[in-house]
């Protein structure tokens, strides 16, 4: 018997009178894609981690997810970095400081990887082992701890830069590298089709 369109993908009639979904091949590999995540770090969680969040999360296809997180949080992002974001036409919606402790909570989310963008190494023995495989480390002038008004505007743009470079290259071949250690962990014969 001819499969039947009901939806969006074919059914078949089986021996035992009940339905069975037809997987078309071309969309049989989306059923085993896993998000991979990814943590940035640094001390006021202001400006260079929410830029790099802000970055990857428009970059990125819906398989990756950014994250941001400071040891220090400020109260808000910083005025330069979301003038800097919304001159490149990225959004800033929902970027707010919060504290990496959250990532480390019991069942929480487990990044794949962690970027640590602070000028100082993490004091917190906790935060090294967020990753579940990869953390790099990008130390970068944060923005936030400069004084001087008049140059925090440079040094933002200047991490921006530094972070669409690093974004685009070293983290997307990283990620790529996560997505093929996942799909390989991930059994295909875990979900049966007919």
């Amino acid at each position: 018997m001819p499969p039947r369109v009901r939806g969006a993908f074919p059914e078949h009639l089986k021996k035992d009178g009940t339905m069975a979904l037809v997987t078309p091949p071309s969309v049989r590999g989306l059923f085993r894609m896993q998000t991979v995540d990814v943590l940035f770090l640094c001390e006021t969680n202001s400006a260079t981690s929410l830029m790099a969040e802000a970055l990857l999360n428009q970059r990125a296809d819906t398989r990756v997810r950014a994250f941001s997180a400071g040891s220090r949080p400020a109260s808000a992002l910083l005025p330069e970095a979301a003038q800097a974001l919304t001159q490149r036409a990225i959004p800033t919606d929902g970027l707010e400081p919060k504290s990496w402790t959250i990532f480390a909570l019991p069942g929480g989310l487990r990044p794949h990887i962690v970027v640590d963008l602070a000028t100082v190494t993490w004091t917190e023995p906790d935060c090294a082992r967020l990753a579940e495989y990869a953390t790099l480390r990008w130390p970068l002038r944060d923005p936030a701890l400069v004084e001087r008004k008049a140059d925090r505007r440079a040094v933002t743009d200047t991490a921006l830069n530094a972070l669409q470079t690093r974004i685009s290259g070293e983290l997307m071949r990283r990620i790529d590298s996560v997505r093929q250690a996942i799909d390989g962990e991930q059994s295909p014969a875990s979900r049966q089709w007919a």
